[in-house]
């Protein structure tokens, strides 16, 4: 019998012969008895605070998952007066989000898992044509990742990237949008970053409320922004950078480099990226745990309905249901993945998700539309649409996008294949190049409805270069995509 005092997540590579890691602490699982190390289990240390009894990979599909420590209401809540004030019927915690208690306890934990992953791809390496062969069917996780590899630059060495230095290169007086993660709204009047660096550099007993700031776009920043490059597979499948043209009157969208600041606890509801787009993520400092859900038809059924509903806030998506042609379904394929300093991670484009900050965190990262995911991205910009998403909130310019993304392909039909499908051919049956032109056109169709009404819709067709006759070159589009019919 193998020993319960021999941790078995690395008896290949025991932890205690790296010259690395001095501090070794361990877990018990209180079922069967097995030590573990907490390097091992790869556990936010406050999810480990946190454990009243902690149950196995193992123990815990015959008794449960592990259980957490009962809070007492009475002595140690600190009870937000302000949105009680406000008209909230509910007694908060403000230094947690009453979902984040759920949001640990959800059992499925992909780090427990080595390369054969059954729910993210554990790689070194990170190319577009991995990208386009795997369909990006689940999320690419790389620790630890060596960023000359995957074609990454930073200023200066990621580690030494700090608030103070973030501070210093945008300036104190530069406006930040902070959210208050109990209300997950923006703080009004707003912050300067000079105001956000001192809350930031608080000591955490001395913070009043937990506020995060997510979208602080960094894109023309000397000394960060400027001198940041994103990661190769990222560059080389970004939709705009295909399609915009330089000397466009119009500034592209600046959403590819975003700097993320987030305090001990800080919680993001249930999202997907705006205009589905994909995201890049490069943690600088602390971790990051995501709860993440695949976007299949019926995970985005309940994420649109769970939208709608007035009381959003206080209902746990994990848990929400819904009844769709006579059965009742929840979410489904749900995951949670911790990300610690220095790893990268790709999510692709419409995965629903909410994020736990475990410690004081910076991150930087961005957001990038991309060919192949074109019919999903579509979806996501409808499901906005119909649950109201305010136009700040949404990708910007995203239909002048898609004109010129028509227009560019039209021009370039090699280059729509070799950015739809891997460089090696190979036999397909879901004949994506003619799902992806043809959701593109019906699309460009129904926006040039809206546009005959619509002043904005109208200014969003880039008429100077595709031409004033519309119809005729819908006629264009619609021959091309008789290519593609079976």
């Amino acid at each position: 019998m193998p020993s319960i005092d021999i941790c078995p997540l690395c008896k290949e590579k025991p932890l205690e012969d790296s010259s690395k890691i001095s501090d070794i602490s361990w877990l018990q699982c209180d079922i069967c008895g097995q030590w573990f190390h907490t390097f091992c289990l790869k556990l936010p240390q406050i999810e480990i605070n946190n454990l009243h009894s902690y149950h196995c990979t193992k123990c815990s599909k015959l008794h449960g998952p592990s259980l957490h420590k009962r809070k007492s209401k009475r002595s140690r809540i600190t009870v937000d007066y302000a949105a009680l004030n406000d008209g909230d019927t509910f007694l908060l915690d403000k230094t947690f989000h009453p979902h984040v208690s759920s949001f640990l306890d959800f059992p499925v934990n992909a780090n427990e898992y080595k390369k054969q992953n059954p729910f993210i791809d554990v790689m070194d390496d990170l190319t577009k044509e991995y990208a386009l062969s795997s369909q990006l069917s689940k999320p690419i996780y790389i620790p630890n990742v060596d960023i000359e590899k995957v074609g990454m630059k930073f200023p200066i060495s990621k580690e030494k990237i700090s608030i103070n230095y973030i501070a210093d290169k945008v300036g104190d007086e530069e406006s930040v949008e902070v959210m208050d993660v109990l209300s997950q709204q923006g703080v009004h009047p707003g912050w300067n970053v000079g105001k956000w660096r001192d809350y930031f550099n608080t000591d955490e007993a001395s913070r009043d409320r937990i506020r995060n700031v997510i979208s602080l776009e960094i894109s023309k920043v000397e000394g960060l922004g400027k001198e940041f490059s994103r990661p190769k597979m990222v560059r080389e499948l970004d939709l705009v950078d295909k399609v915009w043209n330089k000397d466009d009157e119009q500034e592209r969208s600046q959403v590819t480099k975003y700097c993320l600041m987030s305090v001990k606890n800080s919680f993001t509801d249930f999202h997907i990226d705006f205009g589905g787009t994909s995201v890049y993520y490069t943690i600088c400092k602390g971790a990051k745990t995501f709860l993440m859900f695949p976007p299949n038809d019926n995970n985005l059924d309940l994420y649109q309905t769970w939208c709608l509903e007035p009381n959003q806030n206080f209902l746990w998506f994990v848990d929400y249901s819904m009844t769709k042609r006579g059965k009742r379904i929840k979410p489904s394929k749900g995951f949670k993945v911790t990300l610690k300093a220095g790893d990268l991670f790709i999510i692709p484009s419409g995965w629903i998700h909410a994020v736990f900050t475990p410690e004081d965190s910076i991150v930087i990262g961005g957001n990038f539309l991309t060919l192949r995911d074109m019919v999903t991205q579509l979806r996501i910009s409808n499901i906005e649409k119909q649950t109201k998403v305010p136009p700040k909130f949404k990708f910007p310019m995203f239909n002048k996008v898609l004109w010129l993304t028509s227009w560019y392909y039209l021009n370039n039909k090699e280059g729509f294949l070799s950015d739809l499908r891997p460089i090696i051919k190979q036999e397909y049956e879901d004949n994506l190049e003619y799902s992806v032109l043809k959701s593109l056109i019906e699309k460009l169709k129904s926006h040039y409805e809206l546009s005959k009404t619509n002043q904005i819709a109208r200014r969003s067709i880039p008429t100077t270069l595709i031409g004033k006759d519309i119809i005729s070159y819908f006629e264009k589009l619609d021959n091309w995509l008789r290519d593609y019919e079976q």
